[in-house]
């Protein structure tokens, strides 16, 4: 029995490989930006057209790396590399693999989640957040540094306040002891008062 012999025009293999190599371009990455924030970190991708977000993942290893992986994506690791790293990041890679480009982030603490969104047709930032307890140790020691702060007038003011008022005052002695009729004398003491009075006010505030 024969079988039919179907003819497939020229075109038609030229026209789905054409299509085949629009779909399959790899999407370029023209640059990466680190901004550290108090609660983690902010990654900015620019690329040279759209990235399907599905083709964006991101996990955190036991080794204290953190890595973005962009599948269909490439870039020029050596162009792409750092000089000078945000606080808080201590090592930073590029990495380009056969099907795919992973950064590599080493930090100071681990990171809980993180999520993908764009901002622009082909910026994609990548916001990655510590553990809410480390943030709220944070928290903590911003508030000891506030209390700390808290100690009144500043020692060299609070000095030279004290030692102009009794300078003040003495002076005023000399020429009147009578303090009562002496506008020296309780220009002094008034200032004393003054700077001690403001002083335990900002202890407070």
């Amino acid at each position: 029995m024969m079988k039919k012999v179907t003819i497939i025009p020229r075109s038609i293999p030229l026209l789905a490989l054409f299509i085949s190599s629009i779909y399959s371009k790899d999407i370029l990455l023209e640059s990466i930006e680190l901004d550290s924030k108090s609660n983690g970190l902010i990654v900015t991708i620019d690329m040279d057209s759209t990235l399907d977000q599905e083709n964006a993942t991101a996990w955190q290893a036991n080794s204290g790396w953190f890595y973005i992986t962009l599948y269909k994506a490439k870039g020029d690791t050596m162009y792409l590399l750092k000089d000078e790293l945000p606080k808080g990041v201590l090592d930073y890679q590029a990495i380009q693999g056969e099907e795919s480009f992973q950064i590599g982030l080493r930090l100071r603490q681990n990171i809980e989640h993180y999520e993908f969104s764009f901002v622009k047709k082909n910026t994609l930032i990548t916001s990655l957040h510590y553990s809410t307890e480390y943030f709220s140790t944070l928290d903590s020691v911003k508030d000891l540094d506030r209390s700390e702060k808290r100690k009144g007038l500043p020692d060299g003011l609070r000095k030279w306040l004290y030692l102009t008022g009794t300078g003040i005052v003495m002076a005023g002695s000399v020429k009147d002891s009578n303090i009562s009729s002496n506008t020296q004398t309780q220009a002094g003491i008034a200032v004393i008062v003054t700077t001690f009075i403001i002083d335990k006010i900002w202890k407070i505030l």
